[in-house]
């Protein structure tokens, strides 16, 4: 019953006339489906303005004219157009006046709710907890910096100026935005820490599922056990396994930061050299942002570690054949999922 969306039995589940079992599939189902929240979020909207709502009795003239059958006077519809703009009047307020959506935070003395376009911000000594409107929780650790941008059924999203946070989420991939000043941290339904630098750089550790870091058209994913340094004006780096050596993370880190080169050339071979099979991971990424030379030498590590399909050559790969890129792809992915 509860394959597709829900949408026609939510009046039914708000007024307590489904059966205990069908209640709570469709609860599980409202934390998983983002537009069947949004239409709950309706539904509840409808039902709270029609409990501000009172009757009243219509006048005698109306009544008289009703019971004797003929139609009311010009008096009366005058009446009925007044009582209908009133109502259309207050109709608007109440919209105007519904409460702007907001998280709940403890752990910080006087702040209690966190609202678009406001601050959180925790001192030395200072923790924080905060719930991901119906999706997740936060945990902010001292010396941390929030604001809240967006909060809708479609799309939850805050910037991490500063310090760091622990995001745990149920929701569908992509629901939950976290902005950077050097990257965008897109959650894939998981569990992480992420931390920011006073000069905008920034460390990534995912301990659950998945998360993409982009910048413009770059985008890394980063799989349970992994991390990802971003620069500022650079946006992601290459992300690594947590046992990979440190060896390969010094020099994926120096790779990152320089230009095409002889200096480049020899942080690569010891990428190389350093790399086991689960990190074709840091290779994959590696391929689309280095030259066609580095790719070449790329491709015969990678092939050495995870081979690619048969319709998988060398000269495709060097040349970013998307085709190519997509069957291998589907081998190294297996890495993070």
């Amino acid at each position: 019953m509860f394959r597709k969306h829900i949408t026609r039995s939510l009046s039914a589940y708000h007024h307590g006339e489904l059966p205990a079992d069908e209640s709570a599939r469709v609860q599980q189902h409202l934390q998983t489906c983002a537009a069947c929240r949004a239409a709950d979020e309706k539904i509840r909207f409808g039902m709270r303005l029609a409990s501000t709502l009172s009757l009243s009795n219509a006048p005698d003239s109306v009544i008289e004219h009703s019971s004797t059958g003929p139609q009311l006077h010009s008096k009366s519809w005058k009446w009925v157009l007044v009582v209908g703009a009133m109502a259309a009047v207050v109709l608007v307020i109440l919209v105007l006046r519904r409460p702007s959506p907001s998280w709940e935070v403890t752990g910080i003395s006087g702040k209690d709710r966190l609202r678009p376009g406001e601050v959180l911000q925790t001192d030395a000594s200072t923790a924080a907890q905060v719930k991901i409107a119906n999706i997740g929780q936060l945990t902010i650790d001292p010396n941390t910096r929030i604001r809240l941008l967006v909060t809708r059924p479609d799309e939850h999203r805050i910037a991490l100026d500063r310090g760091k946070v622990e995001a745990t989420t149920w929701s569908p991939p992509r629901l939950f935005i976290v902005d950077t000043p050097s990257a965008r941290a897109v959650d894939l339904g998981c569990k992480y820490t992420l931390e920011v630098q006073e000069d905008g750089s920034s460390l990534l550790h995912v301990t659950l599922g998945l998360v993409a870091l982009d910048r413009g058209s770059r985008e890394t994913i980063v799989p349970a056990g992994a991390f990802c340094r971003t620069r500022s004006g650079m946006g992601p780096g290459t992300p690594f396994f947590e046992d990979s050596s440190v060896e390969l993370q010094e020099a994926l880190a120096r790779l990152d930061s320089l230009n095409e080169g002889p200096e480049r050339t020899r942080q690569l071979e010891i990428v190389l050299r350093e790399s086991h099979t689960r990190d074709a991971l840091s290779l994959w990424h590696l391929l689309p942002r280095l030259d066609a030379q580095s790719r070449s030498l790329i491709f015969d590590r990678l092939a050495q570690l995870l081979p690619p399909p048969n319709e998988v050559t060398r000269d495709g790969i060097v040349a970013l054949d998307p085709k190519m890129m997509d069957a291998w792809k589907k081998i190294v992915s297996q890495l993070w999922q």
